[in-house]
């Protein structure tokens, strides 16, 4: 009988599975096994995947977000993403509580959650509809982060005196990233998620200071009038730093 459960001990025995059929390997028939696996992700450990994914760039990006919206726009904007970002991982908690309740194919190792989901909530095209969120959303993501490293890279390696075009440095970052992609699962690369977190807080501690050093400096500022250009721009940001 095969089961959605791929033994992932190590990433040499990850097996090739087929997209459109929920964990299931197609080169082995896999047996429910109830033995406890060591080595994979603590709370702890997923913690700070979860933090490194939220508090990323995207936070840095949100006070230059809320120009666009005259400010309070902008705050109520946050609040909302915030509580929408609340309440679906709720959702989605409870509806892999029911998954494991119902089918005991979900109750291991499960490479594949969300069109899980999606399956056996309204069948096949839920699985498909959701593969194709979840690409998009990646692929965006991605796309989105290649050329922000670009720049920055850009602009460092600038002030020493060393040109090249942001073309160029694209595909240096991408065939960077790329032996990154090859690892088979998060936990094979959690000091990543460690280093992505701290220097996201150091990041962020930084702005704080630099605040604080300004204070005495800081004048009266007047946003401008919100404006329909100005709050497309700040949705996307605020969304971007939500994760999508």
């Amino acid at each position: 009988m095969s089961l959605g459960m791929t033994p992932q001990a190590s990433f040499s025995n990850l097996r090739v599975l087929e997209p459109l059929v929920h964990g299931v390997a197609s080169s082995a028939n896999l047996q429910i096994t109830k033995e406890v696996k060591h080595g994979g992700l603590g709370v702890i450990t997923a913690a700070i995947f979860l933090s490194g994914e939220m508090a990323g760039s995207g936070v840095l990006a949100l006070p230059a977000a809320m120009i666009g919206t005259g400010g309070w726009l902008g705050l109520m904007l946050i609040l909302l993403f915030t509580a929408n970002a609340g309440f679906s991982g709720t959702r989605l908690g409870l509806c892999w509580i029911m998954l494991e309740e119902r089918y005991e194919e979900f109750r291991g190792e499960v490479r594949d959650p969300y069109p899980a989901i999606g399956e056996k909530a309204v069948g096949r095209w839920g699985r498909i509809v959701s593969m194709i969120a979840i690409s998009l959303t990646l692929y965006g993501g991605g796309c989105v982060f290649i050329v922000l490293i670009a720049q920055l890279l850009g602009s460092l390696v600038a002030s020493v005196g060393f040109s090249l075009s942001l073309c160029l440095w694209m595909v240096i970052v991408a065939v960077c990233l790329m032996p990154l992609t090859w690892m088979g699962t998060p936990k094979d690369f959690w000091p990543i998620a460690v280093g992505a977190l701290a220097t996201t807080c150091i990041a962020c501690l930084l702005v704080v200071v630099t605040c604080i050093l300004d204070g005495n400096q800081i004048q009266e500022k007047v946003f401008p009038a919100p404006t329909a250009d100005g709050i497309f721009k700040a949705f996307g940001s605020i969304m971007f730093a939500f994760a999508g």
